[in-house]
């Protein structure tokens, strides 16, 4: 990792790209600021006045000096000597082992916000307006091929217990394997204004705000939903999010996201990291008013956005891949309200693999790092459950002389604990996983993320999205780099 080597694309002059060198200099940070941190709580520095008297070089008469001060902790505090006196360096030190002390009280504070805000929060019913008041909703369904639950998917559109609403299905191609799975729905729902449209728009690099562009620009209501092929929808959510932004003040409602309940160890995987890893900060973020969504399904109101955006509404953010972040954030700015609904986004993906699972990550890692370079990059990774479990446990281990091991086990067993009841709370029902597969999967999970990270910084400009490879610059502009479907063609 510090050895770091660019494979960004050069710009003009040949000169590296700015948010490659930016980058470069947070792995060098970051790997710093863990060996000073693991080095500054040794308790190999009561042994450096000693060893700093005596002829290091001098193997004979140092033996049992030598095998202290050749250790790396050693070779690290000496080197840290020469720039800092004793005084200095035992300031920097107590400053680093309370930094994970700050952030674990932080996150406990965060978690905390989670458990109670989300208890008087989700799967509660929005006071409904009138079933004949409700404002109608247009939903926009972008959709690329098919899978073993696109009917399943589909169907819980169509079937949807609401007065007003139409299917705006989108494909970008004529010839799309969902075409003919869409005419049979439409055939047995005939009831359902239900419209296709394929071709997908010009201008947009995001393959999927280029997909639902004509869904947009022919919706009939002013309440979009933009909902993915992979969700599965309910009368519940509907309404949930419709009485949610019928309120003036509000722009714009999201839904946590979450999994359904799929068999194999992958599934449990998906579950675990949207309940647990998203759901202990997701939440909170927004019952604090922070701007945090995702995209993958989202109601807001189409005047209100072209208001804000005039040039071309939902469209303009193509340029984007996380065309959700820039599209919330300039709500947030204008000072519009984004509410969370009460009821969490239903992911319901076939044949989900681990491998799957990594890259996925990878992906929104690497598209946070361009837009929140010091948040993803830094402190992202330091708040992960085992890393900082082990910084504070070696904080604490400095100021109490509590055992490391000790801490660990309690670290671990409250981590567990909070994520589980949090995770049967999104869940609003049983878990089909046991609890001993549920702690194996929290613990690969977690180690995962430490996998995730180092792949994303190794190339964070390069994102890989369905046939095409993607460069994103710090900001979030984004070029397409490769298209492997128009290659072979």
């Amino acid at each position: 990792m510090i050895a770091y080597k660019d494979n960004s694309e050069k710009v003009s002059g040949g000169a590296k790209s700015f948010s490659s060198k930016v980058m470069c200099l947070l792995q060098f940070g970051l790997s710093d600021t863990w060996l000073c941190m693991y080095f500054g709580l040794s308790d190999t520095y009561s042994y450096f006045p000693e060893v700093a008297t005596k002829k290091l070089y001098d193997i004979d008469s140092n033996i049992g000096i030598q095998s202290q001060f050749w250790s790396i902790a050693n070779v690290s505090r000496i080197s840290a000597m020469y720039w800092f006196d004793e005084q200095t360096w035992s300031y920097i030190t107590f400053i680093l082992a309370i930094l994970p002390l700050i952030v674990y009280a932080v996150a406990i504070v965060v978690i905390s916000i989670c458990h109670i805000g989300g208890h008087f929060h989700f799967h509660k019913k929005e006071p409904l307006l009138s079933y004949d008041s409700l404002p109608g909703v247009s939903i926009v369904k972008p959709l690329m091929g098919v899978d073993d639950l696109l009917v399943e998917n589909l169907e819980s559109h169509f079937s949807l217990n609401y007065p007003k609403f139409e299917l705006l299905l989108c494909t970008q191609t004529d010839d799309d394997e969902a075409i003919p799975v869409v005419n049979k729905l439409r055939k047995k729902y005939p009831q359902v204004d239900c419209t296709l449209f394929t071709g997908g728009g010009p201008g947009c690099v995001n393959p999927m705000v280029n997909n639902m562009a004509p869904g947009y620009w022919n919706a009939k209501y002013d309440f979009i939903w933009v909902s993915t092929s992979r969700i599965k929808a309910s009368s519940d959510i509907i309404m949930d999010m419709s009485c949610k932004l019928h309120k003036p003040d509000v722009a714009l409602v999201h839904q946590m996201p979450f999994y359904t309940d799929l068999p194999g160890f992958a599934g449990t995987i998906d579950k675990v990291h949207f309940g647990c890893i998203i759901g202990r900060c997701y939440p909170a973020f927004n019952f604090l008013g922070l701007c945090c969504c995702t995209g993958m399904s989202y109601l807001f109101k189409k005047p209100v956005l072209e208001e804000c955006q005039p040039q071309g509404g939902l469209i303009y953010f193509g340029k984007y891949l996380a065309e959700d972040f820039f599209l919330c954030t300039l709500l947030h700015e204008k000072g519009y309200k984004l509410v969370m609904s009460a009821y969490p986004a239903q992911q319901n993906i076939p044949s989900s693999s681990v491998c799957f699972y990594k890259d996925r990550m990878v992906r929104w890692l690497r598209l946070r790092l361009n837009m929140m370079t010091f948040t993803s990059g830094v402190l992202e990774p330091l708040g992960d459950m085992i890393p900082l479990g082990i910084l504070v446990s070696l904080s604490v281990n400095h100021f109490f002389s509590i055992s490391v091991t000790y801490f660990l086990l309690f670290h671990f067993t409250l981590c567990l604990t909070s994520d589980y009841i949090l995770l049967k709370r999104y869940q609003n029902g049983p878990l089909i996983f046991s609890k001993w597969k549920f702690v194996f999967c929290w613990f690969v999970t977690e180690l995962m993320r430490t996998v995730t990270y180092f792949e994303a910084i190794w190339r964070p400009q390069t994102i890989f999205w369905g046939t095409k490879q993607f460069r994103v610059r710090l900001g979030g502009v984004t070029e397409v780099v490769r298209d492997t479907e128009k290659t072979k063609s």
